[in-house]
């Protein structure tokens, strides 16, 4: 991995808090610099520029007009991190510091060549070797990652009707929604080619797969004006803690598979949306207590929970078309558990019998708007492919049928494909 070293400038002029704009001034022009650290006791204490100094007095300290918002980087400093900081700050150069000795500065047009190399310059995103770069890099330090891996649904359709002008603006509009949507501190997202993007983070496995599913609807919700197409993602996603300590582990081939096993799963589930939509784009996912499928509509009838002492009883009532599924369950004291359990078990007679689904997770979690919402993640096998779902709802005056309507959602997809045999 490249590094500050690799580019960093020696420098041999700075000036102090109490040097004026005109000492700066004449510093920057006679050395043909892009700005100058301020320094004293060996301590970065701002950085001036050429256009901070503009219509300011000549015989003003440097103190007053330094920007003082920066970061002190090293020689090991990756070239990436500098480059990010410097575009989310509009700024154009930083200070080299080893310990207390001042070693250099290294600016934007020092990184030109290195931007250029490693990010899309369409999404703005940076190409996948720096998302492995990252990755190895958590790994060597011990943590655990989980790689998302996203494939945009039939994208070749938006070229083909609307140009590449739009395929073009819906690409930049999804790698605004994977930013918008996830932290730098503990997540990189990257174009890793064509219509396909990546996200390794330090999220544990299940918590990546209620990201990866907010995102798709958060993808799903993207307008255009003049597109009539829905826009949506496949996704897949692996990783997690291991149970055993690493011991001479290659940290790149560890990275590789998991990214592999991610695609797969992603081709699995656009196989299966592809199934069951006879190879049309999916509808949009909607929060809602009715879950649309292809072929037919999974209404919840009803719900109900029961309570006596230290056990419960939750049952819901399933309706498809002129059919009514039962489903019950019961145990210990776990409202949300035992309604999706019981919804489960109403659509096990419309489940092949070489499929098992099972209940992994029920969470409640807020939006940003300060709604509560309810995520389940089930897992389905049919003895070939093995993947976790997720689906969400959101907790309104019925909180039971929330749950039963998160369940539905996880398995829309899969859904149209079991009404189809019925």
């Amino acid at each position: 991995m490249r590094t500050v070293q690799h580019l960093v400038r020696p420098l041999r002029v700075w000036v102090n808090p109490d040097h004026t704009v005109e000492t700066a001034l004449v510093l920057m022009r006679g050395h043909r610099l892009q700005g100058l650290p301020v320094y004293e006791g060996g301590r970065v204490l701002g950085i001036v520029q050429p256009e901070q100094l503009l219509g300011v007095p000549l015989d003003t300290p440097v103190r007053e007009v330094m920007m003082t918002d920066f970061l002190i980087v090293t020689p090991q400093t990756p070239l990436r991190l500098v480059a990010e900081w410097l575009q989310r700050h509009q700024q154009t150069l930083l200070p080299v510091m080893e310990g207390e000795r001042l070693v250099g500065i290294i600016s934007v047009f020092d990184l030109l060549s290195e931007i250029g190399r490693s990010y899309d310059p369409m999404t703005g995103l940076p190409w996948s070797d720096y998302l492995r770069e990252w990755s190895i890099e958590r790994l060597a330090e011990g943590k655990e990652i989980t790689i998302i891996f996203f494939d945009l649904d039939n994208f070749g359709t938006f070229n083909k009707r609307y140009g590449h002008l739009v395929g073009d603006e819906v690409l930049r509009r999804v790698a605004q929604v994977l930013l918008q949507e996830t932290d730098p501190e503990t997540e990189v997202v990257c174009r890793w080619g064509g219509d396909e993007f990546a996200i390794s983070t330090l999220r544990r496995r299940e918590e990546a797969g209620l990201l990866a599913h907010h995102l798709s609807r958060q993808i799903a919700a993207i307008q255009i004006p003049e597109v009539d197409l829905p826009i949506s993602v496949s996704y897949g996603y692996q990783g997690g803690k291991r149970t055993r300590e690493r011991e001479q582990v290659h940290y790149a081939a560890t990275v590789d598979n998991l990214v592999n096993l991610a695609s797969q799963e992603c081709m699995m589930m656009k196989g299966v949306a592809t199934r069951a939509t006879g190879g049309q784009l999916p509808l949009p996912i909607q929060a809602v207590t009715e879950v649309p499928t292809p072929a037919r509509r999974v209404k919840i009838q009803s719900v109900s929970y029961e309570r006596e002492g230290r056990r419960a009883r939750a049952r819901v009532y399933l309706q498809v078309e002129n059919r009514v599924l039962e489903g019950s369950a019961e145990g210990e004291v776990q409202p949300q558990r035992l309604l999706a359990e019981a919804t489960l078990n109403a659509l096990r007679p419309l489940t092949p019998q070489n499929v098992q689904i099972s209940l992994i997770q029920v969470v409640e979690s807020a939006l940003e708007s300060g709604q509560a919402i309810v995520n389940v993640v089930v897992l389905w096998e049919d003895g070939e492919t093995r993947q976790e779902l997720v689906g969400s709802a959101l907790l309104r005056e019925d909180p039971y049928r929330a749950v039963a309507a998160a369940v539905l959602d996880a398995l829309n997809r899969p859904l149209g494909r079991m009404l189809e045999s019925v």
